[in-house]
Formats: structure tokens, sequence, C-alpha cells
């Protein structure tokens, strides 16, 4: 009995696990005369070494026996010229001998078929008379009453197959196999057919996306009241579906080792009207390994045929995502915390993309060679995505991935395109990226814009009529650079998580030293002010203002176009782009000139030393602030030439 079929049993639900039964035992009787065979030729080949020696692959692959080396048991026999052969691995073949033969009256037994424990105790007693000399040695007798149609003794091995073969061909003509859109039947009604159909209809549909993943297969069998639906879903034991229909009321039994995926299936199955039960733990003892395995029951009550009709063809569409699901689960929990990889795969499940054709294209490695080629930083493998790119834009791509593979798989794509698709898109995200911190820069741009604009404000107004106060000024100033301190720190941790942005932190970090010039200059204004006013200000000093402004301005202007020039960008976009990077550089140019030219001036007229400090200093913060700009504007036309328009 396989380990589904012990689960079904263990599930109490007897009618689906005959069939299953009588599947296996059908297999187990064409493994028993394969083996019988292989005995019989192994002992006349060795009587007639001259012979080549059959191999019998076609019949052992026929039968469903994954072990090679039998091909060779024939040719290897010897005979020890004492009635008895030397047959290598012969214990192994009695022993699979034995077990298709109890495999054989298994379904007997579970039917309640009185002939079960008669065969049971022909085969214990047939099986106690085998005797072996030495290792792999058997009697030649013994071979010849195994494999005998007429034994001597009256019963032999072969007998017993041939009359089990018969029972179970008798008791398969009573449940009435037949075939309803794939699934196999047993004793269904006309209403039953069109239910199970509607099952198969949501199954078949979504069927395809386990691509070349073996499972789905599906039995139903009316039970008296009640129609069951048994889908093996996978390979995994222990992972079972049962759906249990009586009237217009569905009950639905899902057992797995993984409780993630039985809650997965609780989430997907929200469309069904399903109100699911409290999840039990149960232990497998009926499992080779004896683990621990969860079962849950969920159930509706429809109103009409067609409702339910179409909660069953909405499960039946979501059982193909269980397939390979906590796999997939591992393998994105290597790029997305793990609650974001249940977050995709349920995603992906609703859209009916599933994640089988991701798990075909190498997984997460589909992935990480994609960010080879689209990053300039070395990575170390297993190294988070969300951690280069954010949460919220890996969870989107990784969304993306499993679309694209998916459709990429069910339209014949090429591997090589779905690869080249999957890449170009991550150059997309990362370009994203850099957009996200071209935004930063911009406020950050715009808030050296303030403090210089106020700067300039505070000096030409201070001698009008109505000054601004310049205490006034000082304190927006520095409420004005501790914003811009603040971008500073975004910046510099976003892209901590996004390799080959280290640019960024580059620019904004000298344009952050304009925001601290600018912010010292306007205190030493305030104190040049409040301490030892001047009656006027040297023209200068004025036109130093005024020159930061539009040094700051056609930083921003910069910054701000910088977020439209990419590959292909209009030609416009990247002219003014250039012709603001390259304004700055006059305009710092030109700082200079009129800084010295205020030094001159102070230098060449007696005046109060703290006056002159002062105004040497706020015009030295001024020049300053556009040394840092030119700096940070030309990383940044650098970058973007280099990296973005000719990448």
């Amino acid at each position: 009995m396989s380990a589904k079929t012990r689960i079904v049993d263990l599930l109490g639900e007897r009618a689906l696990v005959v069939p299953a039964l009588i599947t296996t035992a059908l297999t187990a009787n064409e493994q028993a005369k394969y083996l019988l065979s292989l005995l019989q030729m192994a002992a006349a080949q060795a009587e007639s070494p001259q012979i080549p020696a059959p191999t019998l692959k076609d019949d052992r692959e026929a039968c469903g026996i994954d072990e090679p080396s039998l091909d060779r048991t024939i040719a290897l026999t010897e005979n020890d010229g004492d009635g008895h052969y030397h047959i290598p691995g012969s214990g192994r073949i009695l022993a699979r001998l034995q077990e298709a033969l109890r495999a054989m009256i298994a379904p007997l037994d579970k039917a309640g078929q009185p002939a079960a424990a008669e065969y049971a105790h022909r085969l214990d007693r047939l099986t106690a008379t085998w005797a072996s000399i030495g290792s792999d040695m058997m009697e030649g007798a013994a071979i010849a009453a195994m494999t005998s149609g007429r034994p001597a003794t009256g019963d032999g091995l072969h007998v017993l197959i041939m009359d089990l073969h018969r029972d179970l061909n008798h008791l398969q003509a009573t449940i009435a196999c037949e075939e309803v859109a794939g699934a196999k039947a047993y004793g269904l009604g006309d209403a039953d057919r069109a239910t199970v159909a509607a099952f198969m209809a949501g199954l078949n549909r979504t069927a395809p996306l386990k691509f070349d993943h073996p499972g789905l297969d599906t039995v139903a069998v009316r039970n008296g009241s009640t129609l069951l639906i048994q889908n093996d879903i996978g390979t995994t034991e222990a992972h079972v579906l049962v759906v249990k229909v009586v009237g217009r009321s569905v009950t639905v039994i899902y057992t797995d080792v993984h409780l993630s995926r039985l809650r997965f299936l609780q989430t997907l199955s929200g469309d069904s009207g399903l109100a699911w039960q409290e999840v039990r733990a149960r232990e497998a003892t009926a499992l080779e390994k004896e683990d621990l395995f969860y079962t849950t029951h969920g159930t509706a009550t429809l109103e009409s045929d067609e409702d339910l009709h179409s909660a069953l063809n909405r499960l039946a569409s979501h059982i193909v995502f269980l397939i390979d699901w906590n796999k997939a689960r591992k393998r994105l929990g290597l790029l997305v915390p793990n609650e974001v990889a249940v977050e995709i795969l349920t995603w992906a499940a609703s859209h009916d993309f599933g994640h089988r054709a991701f798990l075909s294209l190498g997984g997460e490695r589909l992935i990480y060679d994609a960010l080879e080629q689209a990053v300039k930083t070395p990575l170390r493998y297993g190294e988070p995505l969300h951690e280069m790119m954010g949460v919220d834009i890996a969870r989107g791509y990784l969304c993306f991935v499993l679309q694209t593979t998916a459709i990429g798989l069910l339209q014949g794509r090429s591997d090589a395109l779905i690869r080249d698709q999957v890449r170009a898109e991550l150059f997309t995200h990362f370009r994203t990226a850099d957009q996200r911190l071209l935004t930063i820069c911009a406020d950050h741009a715009a808030a050296v814009s303030r403090l210089a604009e106020g700067l300039r404000s505070m000096l030409r107004e201070s001698l009008s009529d109505k000054p601004l106060t310049p205490g006034q000024n000082a304190t927006r100033a520095k409420l004005w650079e501790s914003q811009a301190d603040e971008s500073v720190k975004a910046l510099r941790v976003m892209a901590r998580r996004l390799p080959g942005t280290e640019v960024f932190c580059r620019v904004i970090e000298e344009a952050d030293d304009a925001a601290d010039h600018l912010e010292e200059a306007a205190f030493q204004a305030r104190l040049l002010f409040e301490a030892v006013p001047p009656e006027a200000l040297p023209k200068p000093l004025l036109d130093l203002a005024d020159l930061i402004v539009a040094c700051a301005q056609a930083y921003r202007r910069a910054v701000d176009l910088a977020q439209h020039v990419q590959r292909g960008a209009a030609q416009d976009t990247v002219q003014h782009f250039l012709e603001a990077s390259d304004g700055i550089v006059t305009l710092e140019h030109q700082a200079d000139e009129r800084h010295r030219a205020v030094v001159a001036l102070l230098m060449a007229v007696p005046d109060d030393p703290r006056r002159l400090q002062l105004l040497s200093g706020l015009s030295q913060g001024m020049e300053q602030a556009t040394d840092a700009l030119q700096r940070a504007a030309l990383i940044l036309r650098d970058h973007m030439l280099a990296h973005v328009t000719f990448a």
C-alpha cells in the first residue's frame, strides 16, 4: 500500500482506498510475473551458458521496477553442478516477489473478500518452503515449483498469482471503473458525473502549470449517499485532498506535512466559500518515517447545483499550486523575507501563474544570474534581493518573474528569451531605484536652494525699510539644513541596499557641504547685523549672493533633469541637463572672482576687525558653497553620461 493510500485509509475513506489498491495490485501482478520469469530464465541460462543471455529489460521497465542491475541477473547466474544455482541478488528478488503478492492480496482484504485470508495463508505456506544454500543460492527444484503452472504439490506461486489475478479482475468489474474528464471513476450516477466533470474542469485548466512534474491523479467514487473525490496532488507523502459531497454540502479534507502550505490553501480557497476548522496534528504511524502531518476540514453548503459545481471548479483549479510550494517558498526566501515569499506565491496562484515555471528555470539562480549583469559591484550568492532594491520593488519584480516564466513556458518560448526578459525587467527596476535616489537628491537640492535664497533675501533687505530679521533667517536656515541632513541619511540607507549606487552618496554628500557652508554663512550674517551692523554691504558680496542663488537653482535643475536622462532619452532633455551642469561651472568661476573682489575691498578700507572677519567669513562661505555644488554637479554629469546615456 502506497503512503498516500495509507493516509486516505487513515482518514477513514475506505471507498477510495479499494480502487487505489486495485491499481497497485494490478501493477504488482505484472511485477510478480516478471520476477518469476527472471528466476526461471536464470536457471535455464545456467544450464545452457553457450546461448546468449536475455536481459528482460523491456519487461522490467514495463512493470515499473527501477532496478537496472536486475538486467544482468540471467547472464551472471551459475550452476554448481549439484542442482543449485548462484543467482546474484536472489534474496532481494524473493523479497520483491513476496511484497508484490501481498500487494495483490491487499485490495481483496480491504474489500472484505473472504478469500483474502486464505490467500494470505497460502502465501505464508509457500514462502515458508523457500530454501537457500549459502549466499544467493537457490535450489533448482524450488524454482521449478515456484514457476510451474501445475506443481507437483498442487500449489505454487504461479498458481497463486493466477488465482489472485482472477479475483482482482472480478473485484474491479464489480466497482465498474470509467473515466470522467481524466478522473478514474467508480459507480457514478449521471449527477455525480456532472459534479466530477466540474471539479476536473478546474483541475485541467491549471494542470499545465505543473509542467513536467508528476501528480494531480484523481479518483471519484460513489459510496452510499456520498460522492468522494480524491486528488493525490504531487509526490509528497501524507499530501492528499479528499472532497466529500452529500447533496449540495461539501466537506474538504486536506492533509499536509507542511503547516504553512496548509495555511496557504486555506487562504487561496477563500473564493470557494469554505469554512475551515481548526488544524490538527496527527501521528502518521502508517508512514514509514512515522512523521507528524496536519489535517484540516473545510465545509460549505451551496444553494444550487451551479454554485456547487462552481465552488468545486475553483477549489480544483488551486490544487496545482500546492505542488513544490514549500520548495518555492524556500527558494524565494533566499531573496525576500519569508512572509513576503508567501505573499508572492499567493499572488501568483490567485492569478493562475504559479511557481513551477520559476523552479524549472532555476529558481533563485535565475535571479542571481540576472543580477550579475544588472549591477556593477560583486555579488554574494544568497544576498537578499530586498536589501538591494527594497521590499516593495523586490516583491513586484518577483511577481513579474513568476508571471513571465509561467507564460513563457506555456507559450513555448525559449529558455534564453525568458531569461532575457527577466534580466531586462531587472535593469528597469534598478533604473527605478536610481530614480528614487535622484528624487532624494532633488529634495536635498531644493533645501540647498532655499538656504541660498534665504541668505540673499536677508542680505539685500537688511538695509531696507523693512529688513528681514537676521535671527529669523538663521533659524530658518538651521531648519533647512536639518532637512538636507535627513535627505542625506535617507539616501545612505537606501544606497546600502542597492549595489552600484554609491555614486549618489558622493553627489549628495558634496551638495550637503554646500548646505553646511550656507547655514554657517547665515549664522555669521546674524552675528554681523547684531554685533557690528555695517552701514552698507560691499557690492561684490551682494553679487556673490546672487551667484550662489543662481548656482543652487542650476544644480536643482540639473538634478531634476537627471531623472529623465536615460538611454534613448529625448535630445532636448540631455542637452538641457548638460547646459545646466555647464552653467554651474561658469557660475563657480564667477563666484571665485566676486569673493576675491570682496577680500580686496575689505583690505583696502580700514574697519572694525570684527566686521572685517564676519564679512570675509560670509563671503568665503558662499564661495565654498558654489565649489561644493560644482563638485556635486560634475560627479552627477559624469555618472549620467558614462553609466546611463551610453551604458
